[in-house]
């Protein structure tokens, strides 16, 4: 139920035995290993069965991605992932709309409603100074991004750093320096020699140890949510181990934070500790600043900085109200060239610097930044209120060719209005009374990409109270509220001192109907819906009938929402979200009005295409422009640049033409001007109708010259060679410059 081969349709994630395909093996060995094996080393979580999804042995794209990322999410709990876009020090790119979908129905619905859990390799770009915070699942609020140290608590090689690594695990370092990951290899049925491996390595290894972990933390608490798990990592992470690193500095809710390592090296025993005793945290807030849509430039002068800033007050005296921070996300959208030369550096009201983006020297070729999210978790419990900074330097080597742009830039915030730790302190456990250690857990699916599961109830479901009994007295009372059922009798007056309810239960007493934001369950008890919900089916944010106020309603994935996510349009007077158009990362005024395109797609019209549609040419590397009218397709905007013509007009050198000029006749089959016969000014398919002075037209529509008998080779219509009008494409230019010779210009060079 936890494994899959997407890329040939079956259950059997298996993949080829080419001799390399390891990495899933390795990384499951990591995780759930037996207990007492006598062969590789013993997983983190022993108890966790483990499933595979092959999906990285074919085609992967956005709907491959989205598939992996939502098998059998009531059945899952943790997603371990080490993959994501090249780690070459260029790339910007995340998951595409599906992808996106996916995260989200995940924490949303998945688990039964306490949410999927992603656990994901933070990357492995160091030796290209590439940066996690451009790779768009490590930088997802939704995934628990994990770095990597060497064994003697020093940063790896690969290491990338930025601002939304949670924490990190032990990995390889240098070879031969420092040793790596000891798990299973091979299948040992194909190859016995192969077995085991003490060679895994990157943050492809640190992730897995990771999910373990988790898995440990949820094997004593099941009920813990998503959230609960990124604050347990938090929590519990400890600085001490890494700190011969520096970089480390301390926030403004005096917990230590790393650009390299986040919040400290994992502690599994600690995690268990606090799991056992955990209280669900309040319910996550959203939060957004105003935009700042005002242009500002970006000096291209080598070391220029420009310095933003935004007041913001935590949306106080809101629904959506926000005192304790999580997540940070800066969106911006801004033109420099190169873009590998800016430095982005977020500075919170409580004094936090953290840097959003770090020079990468080989980002060279592309110059936007469009609406892109980076997130930094170095806030994390901090007050919202005040003023934000947003520095952006040109931290290069030289000059930019030119001044760049910040066209637009809006911070998101995600925290609490109550305090998390205190919710956490103060409560007696966990969730359910019975899904604590002594309740055992039935199963834990863990996958290289995939989870745990277990038979663990609903976060948000309450027990109903056990039923109602008399107190150690024999008197038994008949004449009792109207709400108690007749039958069975009372002990005492007014509906809590029923023996058992005519109607329904709530909490210790009977009533006729349930309150408003419950749902009645199977033993006519009223529960509580989930707090997005106001009216429901079930305890779940998937079972909401209708939303919460402030809440918004998700169309596609039936859940309620304080704002809409990435790909959805807000539709305000329905309190809708629809999903954006497809390949749409962002739209604006409809669903259909694309502001911003899937990666490696064109925008034209507020759509995106594979390629710009007919009438339109790529000025740049994400828009279509609009040929000249006269052309069909084209390769700039001139009416002297066209590629092919529209019915009705004819190609000649470059030029689309309603009528061909002297000397050229309309070929309507190739829909281009083929040039007439030599000595023949005006012509047909068919042959010469007009010669030139000097040429006499024959019989047989041929011109030859006054006095000659004949023509000689190309001179006459008919089957001769014929001129024809240039090739197109590359060669145009070329020909162009060789006529412009033949007609006596210049000879110099171009």
């Amino acid at each position: 139920m936890a494994s899959a081969d997407i890329n040939d349709g079956d259950p059997d994630p298996t993949p080829r035995d080419n001799g390399d395909n390891k990495h899933g093996t390795r990384c499951a060995g990591e995780v759930a290993a037996q207990a007492f094996n006598t062969y590789c080393g013993v997983g983190v979580a022993y108890h966790a069965s483990i499933g595979g999804v092959r999906m990285l042995d074919g085609t992967v794209n956005d709907a491959v991605e989205a598939a992996a990322l939502s098998i059998n999410p009531s059945h899952i709990d943790i997603y371990s992932a080490s993959w994501g876009p090249e780690d070459d020090g260029k790339t910007v790119d995340g998951p595409g709309p599906l992808a996106k979908r996916a995260f989200l129905q995940g924490v949303s619905t998945g688990r039964k409603g306490k949410g999927s859990i992603f656990v994901w390799a933070s990357g492995n770009g160091g030796r290209h100074t590439d940066s996690c915070n451009c790779d768009g699942y490590t930088n997802s609020i939704f995934t628990l991004s994990i770095s990597s140290a060497t064994q003697g608590g020093l940063k790896p090689w690969y290491l990338e750093e930025c601002s939304s690594t949670l924490a990190t695990t032990y990995s390889s370092g240098t070879p031969g320096r420092d040793r790596s990951v000891a798990t299973v290899d091979m299948d040992g049925q194909l190859r016995p020699d192969h077995l085991c491996t003490n060679e895994h390595t990157g943050t492809s290894a640190s992730a897995p140890l990771a999910a373990g972990i988790c898995a440990l933390a949820l094997e004593a608490n099941p009920s813990l949510t998503w959230r609960d798990m990124q604050h347990l990592v938090v929590r519990t992470s400890k600085p001490a181990p890494l700190e011969r690193e520096d970089g480390w500095v301390l926030n403004g809710a005096k917990r230590k934070v790393s650009h390299k390592f986040g919040y400290g090296l994992m502690d599994a025993a600690s995690m268990v500790t606090m799991a056992e005793t955990w209280t669900a945290v309040p319910p996550q807030h959203i939060c957004k600043s105003q935009e700042m849509t005002e242009e500002r430039p970006i000096d291209a002068a080598q070391g220029a900085l420009l310095e933003m800033q935004v007041d913001v007050n935590g949306c106080r005296g809101t629904a959506n109200e926000i005192r304790f921070l999580e997540h940070v996300q800066a969106r911006v959208t801004l033109r420099y060239s190169p873009r590998g030369a800016l430095r982005l550096t977020l500075t919170s009201p409580m004094g936090t610097a953290s840097v959003l983006l770090t020079e990468r020297p080989l980002d060279v070729e592309s110059s936007n930044l469009d609406d892109w999210a980076f997130l930094s978790v170095h806030f994390w419990g901090e007050r919202p209120d005040g003023r934000w900074t947003l520095r952006i330097e040109n931290q290069g080597k030289e000059a930019a060719k030119q001044n760049g742009v910040v066209k637009k830039w809006q911070l998101v915030l995600y925290g609490t209005a109550t305090d998390p730790m205190y919710s956490s302190n103060n409560g007696s456990g966990g969730g359910d009374p019975g899904a604590g250690p002594a309740g055992g857990l039935t199963a834990v699916e863990l996958v290289p990409l995939g989870g745990a599961a277990g038979g663990a109830e609903d976060a948000y479901h309450v027990k109903p109270p056990p039923p109602l009994s008399a107190p150690m007295r024999p008197l038994i009372l008949h004449d009792c509220d109207h709400e108690c059922l007749e039958a069975a009798g009372c002990y005492g007056k007014g509906p809590t001192a029923c023996l058992a309810c005519k109607h329904f239960k709530l909490d210790n007493a009977c009533v006729s109907r349930c309150p408003p934001r419950s749902y009645l369950s199977k033993d006519a008890a009223c529960l509580p819906c989930h707090e997005s919900c106001e009216t429901c089916a079930g305890p779940g944010q998937d079972s909401c009938l209708s939303c919460a106020p402030a809440h918004l309603r998700v169309t596609d994935l039936a859940v309620c929402l304080q704002q809409c996510p990435d790909g959805y349009f807000e539709d305000s007077e329905k309190g809708l979200c629809i999903p954006c158009a497809a390949n749409c990362v962002s739209c604006s005024d409809q669903p259909d009005r694309c502001t911003v395109c899937s990666p490696r797609l064109l925008m034209h019209s507020s759509r995106c295409y594979a390629a710009c549609p007919p009438g339109t040419f790529n000025i740049t590397s994400d828009k279509c422009q609009e040929c000249h009218s006269s052309c069909d397709t084209c390769s700039g905007p001139d009416e002297t640049q066209c590629i092919s013509c529209p019915a009705g007009r004819f190609f000649l050198s470059g030029t689309c033409l309603r009528g061909c000029p002297e000397g050229w006749h309309p070929d309507k089959h190739a829909q281009e001007c083929a040039a007439c016969a030599l000595g023949c000014t005006l012509c047909t398919n068919a042959g010469c109708l007009v010669c030139a002075q000097g040429w006499v037209l024959g019989p047989e529509g041929r011109c030859s010259r006054e006095g000659s008998g004949r023509c000689r080779d190309g001179e006459c219509g008919g089957d001769t060679p014929r001129a024809r009008a240039p090739p197109r494409g590359i060669y145009r230019s070329a020909f162009a410059f060789v006529s412009y010779l033949l007609a006596g210009g210049g000879g110099g060079g171009v």
